[in-house]
Parts: structure tokens; sequence; C-alpha cells
């Protein structure tokens, strides 16, 4: 069984589009025919609550970190095709706690994720803080990716994001690689917005994707309603841009 490509999508400022990034870039690679797997490790669990209905009964990261149990007893099946999720729980302070104190506790996603795997792509959704969970993500991951807005405010949490990576790699797990940075709120009419662009290309200049993903309301009204854009608004621009950015993302793990 080929072992998955692994892709933590991170950023450590909160509102720049992370959670619509997964979600969109999952529908991409579903509609590629390739089974995706979403894990939230956010305790706001809204990549879960986009996707699924949870249910008292449903099972979620927490029993899979802290019990013996394996990813096929945990994971839930979406209403998106090919797309499944890994749910977020409501604790996630409490698994923190637990894996602060566990020997080798950042590497247990890892675990995990390699047993009896049968995706094709895992997407970890994180959250903005710098926590256990969020090294453990990277820990597992072949991939990272970091989404922006082009607000001013977001070059703060790229420094440090790209800080996180660098202790990482160097400690931890040197075979991460980032996979690149992309704008996934992106206003072209406004002249800070551009400028922001502009030092982002100049900082990281074979970091960036080419597509950037214009604001749309639309995209905001899909998330509403569970949906992808693609599924959505299937013609729309925001769908068409998610496209491409998938291709994107795509070639460079194929190298091509």
């Amino acid at each position: 069984m080929k072992p998955p490509t692994i892709l933590t999508i991170t950023q450590r400022k909160g509102g720049v589009g992370k959670t619509t990034t997964t979600l969109n870039l999952a529908s991409v690679l579903a509609e590629m025919n390739y089974r995706v797997l979403i894990v939230d490790l956010d305790d706001q669990q809204n990549t879960t609550r986009s996707v699924s209905s949870l249910v008292e009964s449903t099972k979620t990261i927490e029993d899979l970190l802290l019990k013996d149990l394996t990813l096929k007893d945990v994971v839930v099946q979406t209403d998106w095709q090919n797309v499944y999720i890994l749910p977020a729980s409501s604790n996630l302070s409490g698994v923190v706690k637990y894996l602060d104190g566990e020997v080798g506790g950042h590497l247990i996603l890892k675990e995990k994720l390699v047993k009896d795997n049968d995706f094709d792509f895992v997407l970890i959704d994180t959250s903005p803080s710098l926590n256990i969970l969020v090294i453990n993500a990277l820990c597992a991951s072949r991939y990272m990716f970091i989404p922006l807005s082009s607000k001013y405010l977001s070059l703060q949490g790229l420094s440090q994001t790209i800080e996180s990576f660098k202790k990482v790699t160097d400690r931890l797990n040197p075979d991460l690689k980032l996979l690149g940075i992309g704008f996934v709120q992106h206003d072209k009419r406004n002249v800070l917005a551009n400028e922001v662009v502009e030092q982002v290309k100049e900082a990281f200049p074979n970091d960036l994707f080419k597509t950037m993903i214009g604001i749309n309301i639309k995209i905001e009204e899909a998330q509403v309603k569970k949906q992808s854009i693609l599924s959505y608004a299937p013609d729309d621009r925001g769908a068409e841009q998610y496209r491409e950015l998938g291709k994107e993302i795509l070639a460079k793990i194929q190298g091509v």
C-alpha cells in the first residue's frame, strides 16, 4: 500500500482562510478522484462542522490520540464524495496537556496515521497557536502549506510560521518540506494588498504559488451551506481559482 501524502496547512495568524483552504483543496483533490482525509486539530471545530454534523457518539481526534484505536475506528465519511474527516474535539486543551506529559508525545499522530491508512492525501488543519498538536502535525507531515491573506498583519504570522518550520526541520522532522505559500484571501483592487503580495514575492521568490484566491462571497456562502465552492458554484471564479491552486500544488508534489 502506497503511503499517503500528508500535508499540514498552518499559519500562526488566525483569520487568513486556513480552514476554507483546507476544505476546498480537499474538494479539488477529491474531484480528481483522490481519497482525501481531513484531520481537524483546532478545538473550534470549524473544519469538522463544515463537512459533518457531530453527534454525541462521534469519536474524535481525542479518542484516536488517547486510546488504543485506529484510524478506521474514528474516521467519519462526509457527504462530500471521496472526502473523510478525523473530527476535532472540543477538549483539545486536555489532549495538549496529556501529550505534553508523554515521552514522545509529539509523535503520536504520526504513529496513528501510518497504520492502515488507505487514503491518497491527508490534509491537516491546525490551530493558530503553536502547541504540541501543531508539532504533531508537522512531525507527521511531508509537506507544509502556509495560507495568507493580503492584509499587512498576515505577514507577522508568516514570519512566525516560518520560524516554527525551521525549528521542526532542524530538531524533529528533517524530511518536512515547505510546499509553498499561497494567498487565499486577496483583494487585487487594494493597493496595500498588492504591496503585501510584492513583499512576499521578494522574500520568498521560489515558494509563492502563482494562483491567488480572490475575496469572494460565494466561497463564504458555500462554507455556511456545508459545501465546497466546487459543488456550490462549480463555474464560479473562486472554484476555478481553487482548481488552479490545486493543480499547482499537485504538480509541485509530483515534481512536474
